[in-house]
């Protein structure tokens, strides 16, 4: 399918390669040596150089611009003007061959990332209610947020949304590049293209088009493969002194050998094409393998910085914890309180929220069939809680630092539970209400799994200053820390407070890689060398913020994206090796004689293709992943607490 669908779109590139074969053929076995008395191998020069010649020309005038081109088409003209015509049209032959599979090459390379334009359906099945059982069947174009759509078992999902009726199994693997399904209940989030496995859902639409999960997918994948690598540019302003270059040293060989052919060959022989390609195809390919693994990796500048990285700074929740809290318990500090109206002000607080911990308190309310109003006059307080009017009085709703609204001192009760909750790793949100602690709530987020093997496996691949940066209080950071042999913490932090600790370890000399999923991870996640979001609990803001995204919110993708770091580095370095040193051969040959023209350009071709070769070896890039059974037995012992 790919090679039909190759062919169609290069057909003119194709059609004058086989043209020029045929009047080369006719040419060699003099079946027809002339074409209206003009040399018919001349006639296969001039047709098989029009697509390099018409293009240098173009380049030149319109764009003022020294292509590689140029210099095969001053070798060509050089090779016409001394009579070598077969040599000029075998060179216009392999030069078009090699462009068409160096091209093919690449295309392959980026077909993976179209298949992902294919998993969503074409067709979805709207219903104007739930378990409504007149269903209407509409273009996937026409879907708008809102619409509710049935998604019967075996069917992809039409549309990123969330689940408003119904219990079943997605898998997700084609966006996230995790093989094991996930479980999706009422409230939780599924994106287009993901396939249901069980039962019968129904889905509420939130996004479509360029918003939804695949839309930005392939909108930063592009480009980030149409951007230049800063090895790239350094290449790039390298080529530009190779026409005059190849130029001044054909004229050296022509002055001290007196052969024109050598002097030609040197020509076509110094075309620099193995080495422009180097970086841009194991680019390209390294951010479509990237993709396909669940690794959203959003330039090449980050591809390229990511593996020079040797300090790594974690966020705590959402990042190091599942990002999914529970309401564990709720206390009430002030005799005129009861439990069921701290749910009411702290939902009407929280329910502007997408931090996690809010939808905790939400969610904990809905269960407990606690109704509520959202709060007027309300506000964010980044790094702290909330803040809002409800019933005409002021409330806040936080960590520890909503405490400094207090205008007495804190009861000894909510103190003593304090402590309690701290020492088996609650995170204790308070609320303050008329200048009073009213109440206390209990959250708990699990550490995830993998967290453990993450920060061994990182530390294994010669990273080993890694540190947690939070807005949650010190025991509770400190706990989880312990628990994840990571030695420095830095707990209560605001955003402002990140960001300061990634300019004061930069300015120290680290590159700095910041792991975050909210809001306020985001100034920390742009100042960082390299920065992580987390992209299916992570907040929009922090995703745009950051220079890589995981798609799966599995962290343990962060030692996999490292080693495609410097597996592509590695990569691209290995490119410059060799297309530098077959052309550097093959010029010394060319000096010497012992190649002509057309063996040049046999060369120049095949040290080109062997470069975009070898970056394609990048598409087959897996992670070399090593666990014991002590970590796995870790892990599990850390998810049964």
């Amino acid at each position: 399918m790919l090679v039909k669908q190759f062919y169609t779109e290069h057909l003119r590139d194709f059609n004058i390669a086989i043209i020029t074969a045929i009047l080369i053929i006719l040419s060699i076995t003099d079946l027809l040596p002339e074409i209206f008395l003009i040399d018919t191998a001349l006639i296969a020069a001039l047709i098989g150089g029009f697509p390099i010649y018409s293009s240098a020309v173009r380049a030149l005038l319109f764009q003022r611009k020294t292509k590689i081109g140029l210099l095969v088409t001053i070798a060509m003209i050089a090779a016409i003007s001394i009579g070598e015509y077969l040599a000029a049209a075998e060179v216009a032959f392999i030069m078009i061959i090699g462009e068409l599979l160096e091209t093919y090459s690449v295309r392959k390379s980026a077909k993976a990332l179209e298949h992902l334009l294919h998993i969503v359906p074409t067709e979805a099945r709207k219903v104007s209610a739930i378990h409504d059982s007149a269903e209407t069947i509409i273009s996937t174009n026409e879907i708008k947020i809102g619409d509710i759509l049935l998604v019967k078992p075996g069917e992809r999902i039409p549309a990123d949304g969330s689940v408003v009726a119904g219990n079943t199994f997605v898998d997700e693997s084609p966006l996230t590049g995790e093989s094991k399904s996930v479980e999706k209940c009422i409230g939780e989030s599924v994106f287009g293209g993901s396939l249901n496995q069980s039962q019968a859902i129904y889905v509420q639409v939130d996004k479509v088009g360029e918003d939804s999960l695949i839309g930005r997918v392939l909108q930063l994948v592009k480009k980030a493969q149409e951007e230049k690598a800063p090895i790239q540019r350094i290449i790039d302003r390298v080529a530009s002194w190779f026409v005059p270059m190849s130029v001044t040293i054909a004229a050296i060989v022509f002055l001290v050998t007196q052969d024109i052919v050598r002097a030609v060959t040197v020509l076509i022989v110094f075309c620099p094409c193995g080495m422009l390609l180097s970086t841009p195809t194991a680019v390209m390919t390294a951010v479509g393998r990237g993709a396909q693994l669940g690794i959203l990796i959003k330039g090449a500048q980050a591809l390229e910085s990511i593996s020079k990285v040797k300090t790594i700074i974690f966020d705590k929740t959402g990042t190091l914890t599942k990002g999914e809290p529970e309401v564990i318990d709720i206390v009430v500090t002030d005799s005129e309180w009861n439990q069921k109206r701290l749910y009411e002000v702290a939902a009407s607080l929280e329910g502007f929220s997408e931090h996690h911990i809010a939808k905790a308190i939400t969610k904990a309310a809905t269960k407990n069939g606690i109704t509520w109003e959202l709060a007027s006059e309300w506000e964010t307080v980044a790094g702290i809680g909330m803040e809002g009017t409800v019933n005409g009085v002021k409330v806040f709703i936080g960590n520890e630092k909503v405490l400094e609204h207090l205008q007495e001192e804190i009861p000894k009760t909510a103190i003593d539970t304090r402590k309690i909750w701290d020492d088996t790793g609650h995170t204790t949100i308070y609320i303050v209400h008329k200048d009073k602690l009213v109440g206390m709530i209990a959250i708990d987020d699990p550490i995830r799994e993998n967290a453990l093997a993450t920060v061994r496996e990182l530390r294994k691949a010669k990273i080993q200053d890694i540190r947690m940066a939070t807005g949650d209080n010190e025991y509770v950071a400190k706990r989880i820390a312990t628990r994840l042999e990571i030695g420095n913490v830095y707990a209560s932090l605001l955003p402002g407070q990140k960001l300061d600790l990634v300019k004061e370890l930069q300015k120290s000399g680290h590159k700095v890689l910041m792991v975050g999923d909210g809001i306020n991870d985001a100034p920390a996640l742009m100042q960082a060398d390299v920065g992580v979001a987390m992209g299916k609990t992570g907040t929009d803001v922090a995703i745009e913020a950051a220079d890589i995204a995981l798609l799966s919110d599995s962290i343990d993708k962060i030692p996999q994206a490292i080693q495609l770091s410097k597996r592509t580095v590695n990569t691209i370095k290995t490119n410059l090796w060799l297309a530098n040193g077959i052309n550097v051969l093959a010029l010394i040959a060319a000096a010497y004689g012992w190649i002509g023209p057309v063996m040049a350009a046999i060369v120049h071709n095949f040290g080109a293709i062997i470069v975009v070769l070898n970056s394609l070896r990048l598409y087959r890039f897996h992670r070399q992943k090593k666990q014991d059974h002590s970590i796995i037995e870790q892990e599990l012992i850390i998810g049964r607490t």
